[in-house]
């Protein structure tokens, strides 16, 4: 896919203004195209500066842009006969978005592509721009607008939705920006969103991507194309559409039911450094400020307003996101108190009254940009004829300086003033903090390559044998023993001492509680005896045809804290890892985090203070901890699945009370 093609086709163009044909024609002439420009219609109507012709068939070879805005029934015929290689844009609805017949259109769309050697954006697509090109391959009403207001800028957008693509074009020429390139990839019968964000992130100019998904197709391709975008310097935020708990069902355990769409996606993006946003214009914000701010060195942050209810509302948003806001040093104190009025010299910072003159909150700005790696300026309402002087010191401040420009309509010069000179602003105080998340997920991203592998059918092992597997990776576990017989189990017992618990061992038994195949707290050997028997012969009711090994006999320890920590197969994103608070409550935890696998230590560590933060888990046994992660993330990354519930901290390390692996 080029976004700056040196010749385009028009399928479906004729001299009717109200056609989708003409509306393209329009825009790419209103947008400066300078390339060849053909037409195709049966009728071959005279459009001045257009070379037509009747039927795609009759197009010369190598086009390098084909835009079809004909009936969805005609398109696969017309895809057919081209000579490629092309890209081929479809506009039109009604193919696999309807289901059945459509489904069936849309998959001879891809056979007549194959065919013809094309390439396919859409259907569904609401087109390609690129518009420092003359790009404006698109029938969309934003293109509607005077063509001064048609610009460009540093933020590129990937959006599955064409309607939400024309959406963020008019924000942005509300705002007087502009958006580098787009692509509206539609139903993705081919180029997927990762190609996409290749494309545009290759783009002249743009500096960051604004990306609203639905669904990921294709995993290992979007982590490619976003790692080669990070690379390049240009971070990626996301929205993504469709946040429905859409369970599956890798592991037989609580995995299957935590990994979600939604939970999954949110996890890769943890481990890429991808921004999240809850809405396609706080996802354009976030791009906007990464796209104006240079990459963070650190994540120590300062946040300076001078209102206490914006104070307050900052620090429960940084709160929610386990942002960085060290207290004020005593240097720093010192330096900020002359300009304090009825504030408090804390972390947000408010000053107070400003009535005193508009150098003050720059110099308490500038003060903090020496002690914090990024600083979040907060202007709120202040005198009118204040805004041009806070404007011209705080365009003077060196270091990373967003501001969040609450000032209403009467600061809307110094609004204008900031985005004009290039300065990292936004509006509301949602997105600013996401801006700042997004900034720190980018600095903190897991730059370790992830190891893809073709997973073979796996087989499940027992919990004795689970447990012996991560024995040898340096897991602890409880000491123990299979039973075959009572005996055994007694002797098993005479060994460890009381209490012990007795549980089935079978490799298709993975909730023995709910079979009757587990016995707690067993303090005699009598007691031993009779639990050996029973839970044999209760889980052998329950599951006649499951495979019993025996009974596994363990100390049964107390417990201080319970997580749940698993390495599993995504079918779409691949080797996972996921972490969060265990027992048996787990499918309902709110708090749990996943990661691509494999993971380094470094964001083994990151993942733990996040859990830290989020669950309020002790602090105790951190590096441990983080080893765990490591070594079952580097197991799902070889293609063995292994799920710890609990793994649980006794007071000197963690182990992992009961797991399930499968190789």
């Amino acid at each position: 896919m080029n976004l700056n093609p040196a010749s385009i086709a028009i399928v479906g163009l004729s001299d009717n203004p109200a056609k989708h044909g003409a509306r393209v024609l329009a825009s790419l002439k209103a947008a400066g195209y300078q390339g060849e420009i053909f037409g195709v219609h049966p009728l071959q109507p005279r459009i001045d500066g257009v070379t037509m012709v009747g039927s795609t068939a009759e197009l010369p070879s190598g086009v390098e842009l084909v835009l079809c805005a004909i009936p969805a029934a005609a398109i696969p015929a017309a895809v057919r006969d081209l000579q490629g290689p092309s890209t081929v844009v479809v506009f039109s609805g009604g193919f696999g978005e309807l289901g059945g017949s459509g489904a069936d259109l849309q998959a001879e769309l891809a056979e007549a592509a194959r065919q013809a050697g094309v390439r396919v954006v859409g259907p569904n697509s609401g087109g390609i721009l690129a518009l420092d090109n003359g790009l404006a391959a698109s029938f969309l009403t934003f293109l509607d607008r005077p063509a001064h207001q048609l610009k460009t800028g540093p933020v590129g957008v990937v959006s599955q939705s064409g309607g939400l693509l024309s959406y963020l074009h008019n924000v942005a020429a509300g705002r007087g920006q502009g958006i580098g390139a787009a692509v509206s990839t539609g139903n993705e019968v081919d180029i997927t969103v990762a190609e996409a964000i290749s494309v545009v992130a290759g783009v002249d100019g743009v500096r960051a991507i604004a990306l609203i998904v639905e669904t990921i197709r294709d995993g290992s391709a979007f982590i490619s194309a976003v790692r080669g975008a990070h690379v390049a310097g240009v971070p990626v935020v996301a929205c993504h559409l469709g946040r429905s708990d859409q369970s599956r069902h890798m592991l037989e355990t609580h995995t299957g039911a935590l990994a979600t769409d939604r939970r999954v996606f949110e996890g890769v993006c943890r481990s890429l450094g991808v921004a999240m946003a809850a809405t396609p214009e706080e996802a354009f914000d976030v791009a906007d400020v990464l796209a104006h701010s240079e990459p963070l060195t650190g994540d120590r942050l300062g946040f300076v307003t001078h209102s206490g209810g914006l104070a307050i509302l900052l620090n429960d948003l940084a709160a929610a996101q386990a942002l960085n806001l060290p207290p004020p040093s005593d240097a720093l104190t010192n330096s900020v108190e002359p300009f304090m009025q009825l504030g408090a010299i804390k972390n947000p910072l408010d000053m107070g009254a400003i009535i005193g003159g508009p150098h003050r909150f720059a110099s308490v700005v500038e003060a903090f940009a020496t002690e914090h790696d990024l600083v979040l300026a907060v202007t709120s309402a202040h005198p009118p004829a204040h805004t041009e002087a806070r404007v011209d010191s705080l365009l003077e401040i060196p270091g990373t300086v967003v501001h969040l420009w609450m000032a209403g309509d009467q600061g809307a010069e110094g609004l204008k003033r900031l985005r004009d000179s290039g300065a990292a602003v936004v509006t509301e105080a949602r997105a600013a903090i996401a801006a700042v998340a997004g900034a720190v997920a980018f600095l903190n991203r897991d730059q370790s390559v992830a190891v893809r592998v073709a997973v073979p059918p796996r087989r499940v092992l027992s919990e004795h044998a689970s447990k012996v597997r991560l024995a040898e990776h340096e897991i602890s576990i409880p000491e123990g023993g299979l039973a075959r017989t009572a005996e055994e189990a007694v002797a098993l017992f005479e060994k460890f001492g009381a209490p012990v618990a007795a549980k089935v061992s079978s490799p298709d038994i993975l909730h023995k509680a709910k079979v009757g195949g587990l016995r707690l707290g067993l303090q005699t050997g009598e007691e031993v005896r009779l639990a050996f028997e029973l839970v044999q012969n209760s889980a052998a009711a329950a599951q006649p045809d499951a495979a019993i090994e025996g009974v596994l006999i363990e100390i049964q320890e107390s417990s201080q804290e319970e997580l749940l920590v698993s390495g599993f197969i995504d079918p779409t994103s691949g080797p996972m890892l996921a972490v969060g608070r265990g027992g048996s409550n787990v499918e309902t935890a709110a708090d749990v985090m996943m990661a691509l696998a494999p993971v380094s230590l470094a964001f083994a560590h990151h993942l733990v203070d996040q859990l830290v933060h989020q669950s309020g888990l002790g602090t105790k046994g951190a590096d441990s901890l983080a080893g765990i992660l490591r070594k079952v993330s580097e197991l799902a990354a070889e293609g063995r699945e292994a799920e710890i519930n609990p793994l649980s901290w006794t007071g000197s390390e963690w182990r992992a009370l009961d797991a399930v692996v499968r190789i």
